[in-house]
């Protein structure tokens, strides 16, 4: 071969060689802005983690407050409620607890000590039904009295030689009336 012939070869080679050079550059420049792109991307997704991580670490310390709040509220409910179960069933008197329709939901065990052991039938009946023994001064109608008006009532009556009182209460949460307390108390009576 001609030297002069293998000259426009080889700048043609040379050619070809630059613009492959410039080619490489160019996609290096593509893949340093992807590469920095991307971290700048991944760089923002973090933060963009962290602060709904933060964000969640505060709602889980405001439920965690609350749920706390509301422990303590329970916990004082149940002292509560145990006081007053403590109440009603060391209570001498028959203590009947009746839902706002009138039917008997619970009573202490003095109720069927002093009423008769049949007053237990009386349990998820209407208290019109239930069977007081001999100390009824119309427990029925007070406990009627009591929830329409949804105000206490009581009556105090001499029945053999004991003083039977009966008062009724009336139990309502939030305005609404959820039902009564009956409570029976009978002592000898006075001369």
């Amino acid at each position: 071969m001609d030297p002069t012939e293998e000259e426009p070869r080889v700048l043609q080679i040379l050619s070809e060689n630059q613009r492959l050079k410039q080619k490489v550059f160019e996609l290096e420049e593509r893949l340093r802005r992807a590469v920095s792109d991307d971290s700048t991307t991944f760089v923002r997704l973090l933060k963009v983690k962290d602060e709904a991580i933060a964000r969640r670490a505060e709602e889980l310390e405001r439920t965690v407050e609350e749920l706390e709040k509301k422990n303590q509220q329970l916990a004082l409910w149940m002292s509560t409620l145990r006081l007053y179960q403590e109440i009603l069933e060391n209570d001498p008197a028959a203590m009947i607890g009746v839902n706002a329709q009138g039917k008997i939901v619970l009573f202490n065990k003095t109720a069927p000590q002093l009423l008769g052991e049949k007053f237990t039938d009386a349990l998820h009946q209407p208290i019109e039904t239930a069977d007081f023994g001999s100390f009824d001064p119309g427990t029925a109608r007070l406990v009627r009295e009591a929830l329409e008006r949804k105000a206490p009532t009581s009556s105090s009556v001499r029945v053999r030689d004991r003083q039977v009182t009966t008062s009724v209460f009336p139990l309502g949460a939030g305005g609404a009336l959820t039902g009564a307390v009956v409570r029976i108390a009978v002592a000898p009576a006075r001369p």
